[in-house]
Parts: C-alpha cells; sequence; structure tokens
C-alpha cells in the first residue's frame, strides 16, 4: 500500500477531483482546505500580496490505484503549469 500526500492549488482542485472520479480512483480521501504553502509556483499565501491558498489529501491506495494518480497529476502539471500540484508517496501498512 502507498501513502499519498497531494498538494494542489485550489484553482485546479475541481478538476483534480473530476479526474479522479472519471478514472474511478481516490474515492476514499482526507482533505484539508486552505493550506498555505510556497513549493516551486506562484506561493499561496492567503494574503493580499498571494492571495491563493492549496488543499492538501491524503490518500492510502494499491500500487495500481497509485499508478493512475501520477497519470492525473501529471496531466494536470501539463496543461496548469503555473498553478501548482505536488504529489508525496510513501509506502505504509495498516494496522
Amino acid at each position: 500500500m502507498k501513502k499519498l500526500e497531494i498538494i494542489v492549488s485550489q484553482a485546479i482542485d475541481e478538476d483534480f477531483l473530476h479526474d479522479c472520479k472519471v478514472l474511478k480512483v481516490a474515492q476514499h480521501y482526507t482533505k484539508s482546505v486552505g493550506v498555505l504553502g510556497s513549493g516551486y509556483s506562484v506561493p499561496k499565501l492567503g494574503d493580499e500580496i498571494w492571495p491563493q491558498l492549496n488543499n492538501h489529501y491524503m490518500i492510502v491506495v494499491e500500487d495500481e490505484e497509485m499508478e493512475a494518480i501520477k497519470r492525473i497529476v501529471n496531466h494536470l502539471r501539463e496543461i496548469y503549469p503555473t498553478e501548482g500540484i505536488a504529489c508525496f508517496v510513501s509506502t505504509v501498512e495498516a494496522l
């Protein structure tokens, strides 16, 4: 099993969820809304200068589902190169 932590600009969050629904992946997740951060795209700090925010997903999936989510992330990076989406993967064990 893999744990994916996905940080996505709120501007493309709907696209991420839509693509997951179409591919029937990431049906179970934990979502934090309005996350601040500064990565490799425009900062998302929720202030007057950088007003946008991010959302954070934690998703635990089998390897096959992870590959589909990786394709979604890469696709969104291609069509929205300045919005920002990051995905971090780690191996997990359910208790």
